[in-house]
């Protein structure tokens, strides 16, 4: 991962996906700890499904963008938690 990428702040949006499915997501926070890493990603961010559901989920660097920690889209439902509320907030506000 570029050096400056590794500095990114929660509430930053960054673009997660390939060509096929692109997806405008905000940071929630870093992944630090290397066994959590493994399993969740560089960072958690939310992002909008095709049914404007919030969703949070782990992403990791691929190369030359950021992509899902795991296939395709995915992960929990970013508002059952409190502690995404400032960040679905920004998500739905939009860029």
């Amino acid at each position: 991962m570029p050096e400056n990428l590794k500095n990114l702040q929660p509430g930053e949006w960054i673009s997660v996906g390939n060509a096929i499915i692109k997806k405008q997501a905000v940071v929630c926070r870093a992944i630090t700890a290397p066994e959590l890493k493994k399993i969740e990603g560089d960072f958690e961010v939310v992002y909008l499904d095709d049914r404007n559901r919030a969703i949070n989920t782990g992403v990791i660097w691929q190369e030359d963008h950021w992509g899902f920690k795991n296939s395709g889209c995915g992960g929990g439902y970013a508002d059952r938690y409190d502690r995404l509320r400032n960040y679905v907030n920004i998500l739905r506000q939009g860029k």
